[in-house]
């Protein structure tokens, strides 16, 4: 059994192009340099240039300019309701681009049965 404080985990947010180039939010973009695997550090290079990122930078300095709630591993109908949750009544911020993308189309089907897809376009999505 593993035991999880997850009020100790600080949220999580990608600095790059896939689901393992993920740091805290309180932590600094990464340097290529720091990794090993040759792989990897070309792939941090790539993800870097292609996100406008600079290693060393705090993340809370990096401007939030686009958000995307999707992909096939994190927009199951139980993702959706919960994003749906934060921004119901919420507006996105002037300049920030939002998508909401379902995982599947029964996802989808399921979303706009619930009236999520409603409270998106509401908060600008």
């Amino acid at each position: 059994m593993v035991t999880l404080q997850a009020e100790a985990i600080a949220p999580q947010v990608t600095w790059g192009t896939n689901p393992g180039q993920v740091i805290s939010v309180n932590d600094s973009i990464p340097d290529p340099a720091s990794f090993a695997d040759p792989v990897e550090r070309a792939s941090a290079e790539k993800a870097l240039a292609y996100m406008g990122l600079k290693p060393g930078v705090p993340l809370t300095d990096v401007a939030i300019d686009k958000v995307f709630i999707g992909s096939c591993t994190n927009s199951r109908i139980e993702d959706l309701r919960a994003a749906a949750e934060v921004a119901k009544g919420r507006k996105v911020a002037p300049g920030v681009q939002a998508l909401v993308v379902p995982g599947s189309g029964p996802v989808k089907a399921q979303a706009e049965a619930e009236g999520l897809d409603k409270i998106f376009i509401d908060a600008g999505f």
